[in-house]
């Protein structure tokens, strides 16, 4: 957690005192020593084994201080012969901790390591007594990070900023899309002490010599499935890690499911590099933490109340968090913890004890993370309306919603009616379609899925949506299967991208629009989506032209011209017919017509060319700017916008097609990905 001035000067004074009487500990650091890289520091300390007293009775914290003075409380934990991926090692005197630095310069770091009865859950910074490598101190330099793309290396750590939407440290924000199949991700053989119900084996071919393994050569299949939903743009996979009694029965972070307070150390660790990989690949674990039937189980196996909060589940909640919390980790409190279920009784897990669980989480982990619940059943909102009727506002920054896209309602809706839930009650939830479920009689359908539950969530505000296989979403990890959904996600991701539209200012607005749902920033852009198509009549405010374009959403391909290119702002303006196929879902992009300012005209680089200029119809050549992203957009001599459009510059691809132009005079406008701006003059003769 970060600490306010105040606490920093007392911890400044115990850092003081801490130097008086270091203890010279064995450390080695670890990791690129860059901006949002993994960074590990592994300690030699005490001497212990896999066993109760070993997680419960010692507490290692380090405080790191950033160069701009943040402070940084990290759990540590521990890591047995720190090779326990490789060994299985299930004793050792090594203790670790890893931090995400979100700042270039020298870091410093002070090692708190207590001893006492329970001491790995208590929240007093004092209790039980110092040992081993308490006091420990030094400092690490790091470095700008070299790392593009989706790679969360280029980003940072995903934060909670109290909007509907997640933003990156490096300021990017962020939309969702990935998969809710299969929950059971973590059953995986190679993994220690699991039951092996994932081979992978249908998407094998997509292993890379360069992916990371364990224990001479294990891991691919797993490794083979991230590369897999990377390559499909996916960048979330929800899954389970702790299904006893529930869903699998198979993923847990015990050496068995008999224990519930010894954790199993190279199994741990062996989950971490699939999660480091993932990370790299630009992907976020979605640990769904407990599931209906696993409720109450830490409760139930001290024997302590039900709708108690077990010591048990806060150690459980702090060794996640120790060991994965620099990762892009949304943590859900429970995948249908509120279900009362199978006629157990008082099984479910009660909105209080949401509440108790998310503030539990929020004080332990050092970042800003995403802390979610999801419903149940997937008809059962009240969760949502019972956790705002509590007192004060919600610990929660994040819902993973589940219903049944049988109907438009539960993608569009409900999320609305969650949207202003949270928003009376003074929040921003950040809500994510993460289990659209289908009657299990029907036939799955692929535009209905696309209007039902992707563009009707992203419509009411979702700040990402999963696909979910239904009855497979157990056993099934052929992920080749949901290929279509997975390209229906990416259409939808590149729509907002490739356009640079600002989705994160943007909420729900249905009653601007005659039929279909909008979503707009009410100002200056709006987005229609019309799933039986047609067309409609929109409000568009103040006195303003813009301009109108439409988006297939089931085959991509960009932006198109309807009947009508531009409209002027007034109320009931008719935004045209589509392209083709009227009686399909459509996309309508509408967007206030920018006019190019005298200074932006000017913005010229001395890097930045355009060649050949003037030229012909065609290909131009670009030279001097960055390898980046940009937002591209296209004025006519007079400042009127003319095509917004993305584009890739790297060392592979210096050229851009403006065969659609005529012969004229042009303004070309690069924006790159940190907002830097490069104009041109393009003559077409």
């Amino acid at each position: 957690m970060k600490l306010n001035p105040t606490m920093r000067m007392l911890l400044c004074a115990l850092t003081l005192t801490f130097s008086f009487s270091r203890i010279h500990a064995q450390l080695s650091i670890t990791g690129d020593l860059k901006q949002y890289h993994k960074t590990t520091l592994t300690f030699t300390g005490l001497n212990v084994s896999e066993a109760p007293g070993t997680f419960l009775n010692y507490r290692m914290n380090v405080t790191f201080t950033s160069p701009g003075n943040e402070i940084y409380v990290v759990p540590g934990y521990f890591a047995a012969d720190g090779d326990a991926a490789n060994t299985s090692a299930t004793s050792g005197d090594k203790w670790r901790v890893h931090i995400n630095p979100d700042e270039i310069g020298v870091w410093s770091y002070v090692v708190s390591f207590r001893t006492g009865t329970d001491i790995a859950v208590s929240s007093d910074a004092n209790a039980g007594s110092a040992t081993s490598i308490d006091g420990t101190s030094g400092t690490f330099t790091i470095a700008a990070t070299d790392k593009t793309g989706n790679d969360f290396r280029a980003h940072g750590k995903l934060q909670y900023v109290d909007k509907p939407y997640a933003q990156f440290a490096d300021g990017t924000y962020f939309y969702e899309i990935g998969s809710d199949s299969p929950e059971t991700f973590l059953e995986y053989g190679d993994f220690d002490a699991t039951v092996g119900r994932h081979t992978f084996e249908e998407i094998v071919e997509y292993q890379d010599d360069s992916d990371p393994t364990w224990a001479g050569g294990k891991g691919i299949e797993i490794m083979s499935a991230v590369n897999y939903m990377a390559s499909r743009s996916m960048n979330v996979q929800y899954f389970l890690t702790m299904n006893i009694n529930g869903d699998g029965k198979e993923a847990f972070p015990f050496p068995s499911d008999t224990e519930y307070t010894t954790y199993d150390v190279s199994k741990l660790a062996q989950w971490q590099i699939v999660f480091d990989h993932m990370y790299n690949k630009g992907m976020i674990q979605e640990f769904a933490l407990t599931e209906d039937r696993n409720s109450n189980w830490f409760e139930e196996q001290e024997g302590v109340g039900l709708h108690d909060f077990s010591t048990s589940r806060k150690l459980y909640y702090r060794e996640l968090i120790a060991r994965f919390g620099y990762l892009n980790v949304i943590y859900n409190i429970g995948e249908e913890a509120n279900w009362e279920n199978f006629g157990k009784g008082n099984d479910y897990y009660t909105a209080a004890q949401v509440e108790e669980a998310a503030a539990y989480i929020q004080a332990l982990t050092p970042y800003t993370d995403l802390i979610s619940i999801h419903n149940g059943p997937n008809t059962d909102f009240s969760i949502f309306s019972e956790l705002t009727d509590l007192s004060g506002s919600s610990s929660l920054t994040c819902i993973s919603l589940q219903g049944s896209y049988d109907n438009y309602s539960s993608g569009h809706d409900e999320l609305n009616d969650i949207h202003d839930l949270a928003q009376n009650d003074g929040t921003n939830w950040v809500i994510r379609y993460t289990e659209p479920y289908y009657d299990s009689n029907s036939m799955i359908d692929l535009d209905t899925w696309t209007e039902r539950s992707l563009w009707a969530s992203l419509t009411a505000g979702g700040a990402g949506i999963h696909y979910n296989s239904n009855d497979g979403d157990i056993s099934e990890d052929n992920y080749r299967l949901w290929k279509g959904f997975f390209l229906r996600m990416h259409y939808a991701k590149e729509f907002l991208t490739d356009n640079a539209i600002p989705f994160w200012n943007m909420s729900n607005d249905n009653d601007a629009i005659s039929r279909g749902s909008l979503l707009s920033d009410g100002t200056d852009n709006y987005i229609v989506f019309l799933a039986e198509g047609g067309t409609a009549d929109i409000d568009l405010p103040g006195s303003n032209n813009y301009i109108i374009k439409w988006f297939d959403p089931r085959n991509g391909c960009g932006l198109q011209d309807g009947s009508i290119t531009s409209v002027n702002s007034g109320s009931a303006q008719s935004i045209g017919d589509p392209p083709n196929n009227p009686e399909k879902s459509w996309v309508v992009f509408i967007k206030k017509n920018e006019s190019l300012s005298t200074n932006e005209e000017q913005e010229l680089s001395s890097d930045f060319k355009i060649f050949p200029n003037p030229t012909t119809p065609g290909y131009i050549n670009i030279s001097g700017l960055h390898n980046d992203r940009y937002a591209l957009r296209v004025f006519d001599i007079s400042g009127r916008l003319l095509d917004i459009t993305t584009v890739e510059i790297s060392d592979n691809n210096q050229k851009i097609n403006m065969g659609h132009l005529n012969s004229g005079i042009y303004i070309l406008k690069f924006e790159s990905s940190t907002k830097q701006a490069y104009s041109q003059k393009l003559v077409i003769k």
